[in-house]
């Protein structure tokens, strides 16, 4: 592909300095804002200035790189996790609190085209070429994650080698890792186990929790694989895959009632709650609730006398 325009160049220099000056007026509203909320007068000794000021970026574009596309009906992203370079994440998926995806050793660079970037995921890691203005191994990828897929807490994915694919309906259980791999749908990919560069793992597999794949090992549909290294110790039942699916069901629903509480800012309304399946009691089961409370309380008053 070939390098960025120049207007492109400019627009993410102007983009910077525009995020350095809001973040300027934010200390300043900040600074102020406590200053009217406390006691001091003109001639007192200065205050300590302690409201945190968080520059962390949640999504972060490479001009280089490629940038993150977000589908807009995803379930959550949460603010502290990473997405950086070219990383796609569908619909009704989920990424939590302190994961990092990190496609930054990628060959396409941001302002292409959709069309350009689908066309270039394509390529394996023969097709792809380095381009002459590029510097480093051609061999990097994106990370593609599919619908109703949810990435846990301190999960790390990286692309450093080559594609990084995770499809439809998987759990990523916390702090796994993921390096150039591809994860096919149904899976659950068990909390703190690797999967190491080139592994392929079929639908509905199992890796357990601390599990290590090793680089270029398949694991075939439907099995539980365990220890480090990684190896088959079962074939998963029917009863054991419909969980799967379940599983990665319920954190769509668990993952856009937290993505509720962040936009309400922790207020939720009744409707919202009722909607998520949370117990809110109506009007009839508070009088209810009112009524037993004051029989109870009859109840005590007669005991003790």
């Amino acid at each position: 592909m070939p390098p960025p325009t120049i207007l492109a160049q400019i627009r993410q220099s102007l983009g910077r300095a525009l995020r350095e000056t809001g973040q300027a007026l934010d200390r300043v509203g900040s600074r102020g804002r406590s200053h009217a909320e406390s006691t001091r007068r003109w001639g007192d000794d200065p205050y300590k200035f302690e409201d945190h000021l968080s520059r962390h970026r949640n999504r972060m574009p490479l001009l280089r790189r490629g940038c993150p596309q977000i589908n807009e009906n995803v379930a959550l992203i949460t603010p502290c996790s990473s997405l950086i370079g070219s990383v796609c994440i569908g619909e009704g998926s989920s990424v939590w609190y302190g994961s990092i995806l990190k496609a930054d050793t990628c060959n396409n660079g941001m302002g292409h085209g959709f069309k350009v970037e689908s066309a270039w995921r394509n390529l394996n890691k023969a097709e792809r070429a380095k381009d002459n203005w590029m510097s480093g191994d051609p061999g990097g990828g994106s990370i593609t994650v599919g619908k109703g897929t949810n990435i846990q807490d301190g999960c790390i994915v990286t692309a450093k080698d080559d594609h990084t694919i995770i499809g439809d309906g998987v759990t990523v259980g916390h702090c796994a890792q993921i390096h150039s791999s591809k994860v096919n749908d149904n899976c659950l990919i068990g909390m703190g186990s690797i999967l190491q560069s080139g592994s392929v793992i079929d639908s509905f597999s199992f890796i357990a929790a601390g599990a290590v794949v090793g680089k270029g090992v398949h694991v075939p549909s439907g099995e539980l694989w365990v220890g480090n290294p990684a190896r088959k110790l079962r074939d998963l039942s029917e009863d054991e895959k419909q969980k799967l699916i379940y599983q990665a069901e319920k954190y769509v629903s668990v993952a856009r009632n937290q993505n509720n509480v962040m936009e309400l800012g922790g207020n939720m309304s009744n409707n919202t709650l009722i909607d998520d399946h949370l117990m809110i009691p109506n009007d009839n089961d508070a009088q209810k609730s009112e009524k037993q409370q004051t029989s109870n309380e009859n109840v005590s008053h007669d005991f003790k006398r």
